[in-house]
């Protein structure tokens, strides 16, 4: 494992970012859709091949197919194929606004309707209705916004997320990297994906373009064409696409700000090098499980090939022992391997089952890392 001199204090953190960021109480709907249909109405919210949907219009579609949904009670649940396209964002927010619980299964995978439980199928909701309807007029309650609002399949079964969580996601993310205003990101992964929903939350918090690539025009050249300002991204796809589309690679060189980039945990350096190097931009990996939420990430501030990260905002991270998740009484730097285990606003919602793996508030993640003496982490083989 490589190890740098120590020339910053410990546990550095980057300038001017904030540990902990609050949380306001309010659902995806209100702080994602609704509150900029209000101060920037006409601005482009969703960016689609030659379509773009404005606040307003997105606003409006989603409290139209809201209101058809708000009838339905909410121990009901709502299922969503995972495709990344105009309008299964549409369908989730108006699903999250309504109130009911959305299971996200990947994309092009079948169900039995009957035999899942499953009571409203969202593929088939009309989302067309662009005429305005009178927005739902609710001030959320602490239980709405932390009971489960989607399902997405997880490492050990399904992974329940609440309004409050998926918020924790976005803002955590936008507090960590303070991106640039007014720069269009441009999202790729599945929703069925806790990346995929964070990639598509975070530019509808703030406010910039959510750019979809939907027409297979491919990663690259979506970069060029719509001057996205950040991009969110597997590692392996991304690097495989430095290779087979060297051409439209090139072209989109210095126009992002930074390529966000999605690792399972172990990843080759080389790799993230050379996406860096091809996009001549940060190459900043993240690191995260559908049960926590982003955990770590890199900081275009300063960041090295071989390492993950460090904890990002509100991602409260302790050492501990593999055997029993007992927090070890020793800083990171200290410590040639632990299991990370984290605390912090983005954890799933835990019933039950899942209590057996918290130990006092913290989630045992079953990864093991280390750090080096600036705190940077290393996730370890398993």
């Amino acid at each position: 494992m490589p190890k740098t001199i120590a020339i910053t204090p410990s546990w550095f953190w980057p300038e001017s970012i904030e540990r902990v960021a609050g949380i306001p109480p309010f659902g995806v709907w209100e702080l994602c859709v609704s509150r900029h249909a209000r101060d920037t109405p006409e601005a482009p919210a969703i960016v689609s091949g030659g379509t773009t949907i404005g606040y307003a219009e997105l606003n409006a579609r989603v409290s139209n197919l809201s209101e058809r949904l708000h009838g339905v009670r909410t121990e009901k649940t709502a299922l969503l194929q995972g495709t990344t396209d105009v309008a299964n964002v549409i369908r989730l927010l108006a699903a999250l606004a309504s109130g009911l619980c959305t299971r996200i299964v990947p994309s092009g995978v079948t169900t039995d309707s009957a035999s899942d439980a499953t009571d409203i199928d969202l593929d088939e909701q009309d989302i067309d209705n662009t005429g305005v309807a009178a927005p739902i007029q609710m001030v959320p309650s602490q239980q709405f916004l932390q009971r489960p609002a989607v399902e997405i399949p997880g490492q050990m079964g399904p992974v329940h997320h609440s309004h409050r969580s998926l918020l924790a996601n976005a803002i955590s993310m936008v507090t960590f990297l303070q991106p640039q205003p007014d720069r269009p990101w441009i999202a790729s992964l599945g929703l069925d994906r806790w990346e995929g929903l964070t990639s598509v939350l975070v530019p509808l918090y703030l406010g910039v373009p959510l750019v979809l690539d939907t027409e297979g025009k491919g990663f690259a050249e979506t970069i060029v064409e719509h001057q996205a300002g950040y991009a969110i991204h597997d590692l392996d796809a991304a690097t495989a696409t430095t290779r087979e589309s060297k051409r439209a690679v090139k072209k989109a060189r210095s126009i992002l700000d930074a390529i966000l980039l999605s690792t399972p945990g172990v990843f080759n350096p080389g790799d993230r090098q050379r996406v860096g190097k091809s996009y001549r931009c940060p190459a900043l990996t993240f690191f995260g499980k559908p049960e926590t939420g982003a955990i770590f990430a890199s900081h275009p501030q300063w960041y090295l090939d071989e390492s993950v990260g460090i904890p990002i905002t509100n991602a409260h991270v302790v050492p501990s022992d593999p055997r029993n998740g007992a927090p070890i009484q020793a800083l990171w730097e200290l410590v040639e391997s632990a299991e990370v285990t984290v605390r912090g606003p983005m954890l799933m919602c835990a019933d039950d089952q899942e209590q057996g793996r918290y130990v006092d508030g913290r989630f045992r993640t079953g990864v093991i890392a280390s750090s080096d003496a600036n705190g940077m982490i290393y996730i370890l083989p398993d």
